[in-house]
């Protein structure tokens, strides 16, 4: 528990996992039969790409081993009006999902939170101008690495709006979500480097723990992971 401007704050908790064991068919089958969600299960037979099937398969896996972490045990879920699900008998857990490359990433709190996991790419000059503000450009500017940079922001604005849960009616560029810039009081930005993915977990005013979860611990139940905690910016 984190103390912040004289009040307890609530704890977050994320999760990452690799699931590029899911490419081989019996491992599949298995992790298909653990889904508990069987809406979650036609939306994986719904794609139509392997990488695909694998990522929302693995996503799914993920979030139902962190809920259960947190003491869920009725895993049935509605959506909220722009389509963010959450479950219908444990309305004071809140969670998010993410997934990029062949990483998935998770993350639960009892207050709304975002997560997102993005695979390094190049960095794209006509979509940091239409997503990015222009304080953002100028600090891509002058970074060495634009390339890390881009991503980091990425990630950043995009844990951000996640947190939100309203869709796409927060234009990306309506806001800054660059480092020692934050788009509202008391918001924080944990942040972690992965071997070819960057990591960010948006939350209110609380440091995220947690930490990588092997892909066979997803599929029979054990809880095994790596735990640290998350650095974590915040004004």
């Amino acid at each position: 528990m984190t103390e912040n401007g004289g009040r307890a704050l609530p704890s977050c908790e994320f999760w990452y996992c690799d699931v590029l064991g899911l490419y081989d068919a019996r491992v599949f089958r298995e992790a298909m039969a653990q889904l508990p969600w069987p809406e979650r299960r036609a939306k994986v037979d719904r794609f139509v790409f392997q990488k695909d099937k694998c990522l929302c398969l693995g996503a799914g896996l993920l979030c139902a081993h962190a809920l259960r972490e947190a003491g869920a045990h009725d895993l049935a879920m509605d959506y909220g009006p722009h389509g963010k699900p959450y479950l219908k008998n444990h309305p004071h857990l809140h969670f998010n999902v993410s997934h990029s490359g062949t990483m998935v990433a998770c993350a639960v709190s009892s207050d709304p939170v975002g997560i997102d996991v993005e695979e390094r790419q190049p960095y794209d000059e006509g979509v940091a101008r239409l997503c990015f503000t222009h304080e953002e450009l100028e600090w891509l500017g002058r970074q060495d690495d634009a390339d890390q940079a881009f991503v980091r922001l990425w990630t950043r604005k995009e844990s951000y709006l996640k947190l939100l849960g309203t869709g796409l009616s927060k234009p990306a560029n309506s806001f800054s979500a660059m480092p020692g810039a934050y788009p509202e009081p008391n918001m924080c930005f944990c942040e972690r480097e992965l071997a070819n993915c960057a990591l960010c977990i948006c939350t209110r005013g609380h440091a995220a723990t947690g930490g990588s979860i092997p892909l066979v611990s997803l599929c029979n139940g054990s809880t095994m992971r790596g735990t640290s905690q998350c650095p974590t910016e915040e004004p």
